[in-house]
């Protein structure tokens, strides 16, 4: 045994590996109304995350080399866990692709979202794929969103928003992507995954396929309720979807669950359906929902660090992560699977003060959040006077 300068006793609660969140939002920079790497590693850390991968939709747009590199500095002098960062795919530059190093992925939105950072011609989806080793895809139709948002421009309820982004949205894109990538060699790992279609069109094709909390635990049912609140791309789907997404962890079409941590303000999501910015916060409350489903017997712990660790460490080759073994980093997260406690707005540490999931009462939270080796989290508390550090990447090897 190695000397150490303190000894955590766990109680005989779970030791597991530090989870990687692949699909986070922290707006920071540009939007640091809605959250910061600051406020946005606090909710990671307590929630039992200890890496986290940034999408590029800030203001800037994380698109060029120098937007990386302020990035980085951003999240260097703010972050309390480790850090990793997708970089966004435009119309125009590639010869940005070429330039830039240690990334996760290229991120491609297919269909628009928050940000500015839509790829709507094959052209260029085409040059983008033959130049990444990895892309991730925000997989929906452009065209067919622009067609149903005319078709029920009069309609002012949270709820069309899921006749507007149909499965039929999301089933175009998956196909065509995966068309390209044939006669690219690109791997894709699409984000969000949401309906039984793009599980049937994905099954058995070279392609990662990742789903959120949101879309396991929340159907379009629960829009009447949530309003605007509840109000993500894409959006809520039937009960047939969830179940799909459901038996796709349970047969292994599933590679990964992430959050799509994607924070707005209370004010903003009480403006008009129209106006109303699209996202949720989750990266707080995703361990919670699945331990939860761990003490009903729905899904094993095994699992749970498999698509929330062990997976994400090889799909994006982040090194030394992923694993509680010799030689990897001490990211470790304690978990109580008896600790019984309601989501509570108030108690959040993201900024936005917010969770679809408000009020549920949950089996299973994290206690303690130790990232390399040092206590982030526990009990409750966040040392906001330690920073992770940025996570790095090996090229990505055939699985």
């Amino acid at each position: 045994m190695r000397n150490a300068d303190k000894i955590l006793n766990a109680n005989g609660n779970y030791v597991i590996p530090g989870l990687i969140d692949s699909h986070v939002h922290f707006r920071d920079p540009g939007m640091e109304h809605k959250e910061d790497f600051l406020t946005g590693s606090k909710a990671a850390a307590a929630g039992g995350v200890t890496t986290v991968l940034d999408m590029p939709n800030t203001k800037p747009p994380c698109i060029t080399v120098k937007a990386l590199e302020r990035k980085r500095q951003i999240a260097a002098k703010k972050s309390v866990v480790n850090y990793g960062f997708h970089f966004g795919a435009t119309l125009d530059n590639l010869n940005e692709l070429e330039e830039v190093d240690n990334i996760a992925s290229v991120k491609v939105y297919m269909g628009s979202s928050t940000g500015d950072l839509l790829v709507d011609d094959d052209g260029a989806l085409f040059e983008i794929f033959s130049k990444a080793k990895i892309c991730t895809l925000h997989a929906e139709s452009e065209p067919l969103i622009k067609h149903f948002t005319e078709k029920y421009h009069d309609y002012k309820v949270a709820d069309v928003h899921c006749d507007i982004r149909t499965n039929m949205v999301a089933a175009e894109a998956v196909s065509r992507a995966l068309t390209l990538a044939k006669y690219t060699g690109v791997k894709l790992y699409f984000a969000h995954t949401s309906t039984k279609d793009e599980l049937d069109l994905l099954a058995g094709r070279r392609a990662f396929v990742e789903v959120t909390p949101h879309h396991l635990f929340l159907s379009e049912k629960d829009m009447s309720r949530l309003d605007n609140f509840g109000k993500m791309n894409p959006p809520l789907r039937s009960k047939k979807d969830m179940e799909a997404l459901w038996n796709g962890i349970k047969v292994g079409a599933v590679h990964t669950i992430a959050t799509d941590h994607a924070p707005h303000t209370i004010a903003e999501k009480q403006k008009d359906y129209w106006n109303a910015p699209s996202g949720v916060p989750g990266v707080e409350t995703m361990l919670p929902l699945l331990l939860n489903e761990v003490n009903n017997g729905n899904l094993s712990l095994t699992k749970v660090v498999e698509l929330t660790s062990i997976n994400p460490a090889k799909i994006f080759g982040i090194k030394n992560k992923g694993f509680i073994k010799e030689g990897f980093d001490a990211d470790l997260t304690i978990i109580d699977l008896n600790m019984v406690k309601r989501v509570n707005n108030d108690e959040l540490f993201t900024k936005c003060k917010w969770s679809p999931f408000h009020g549920w009462k949950l089996q299973g939270w994290p206690v303690t959040t130790i990232v390399n080796g040092n206590v982030v989290f526990h009990d409750g508390e966040v040392n906001e006077r330690y920073h992770g550090k940025e996570v790095q990447f090996k090229d990505v090897k055939e699985e």
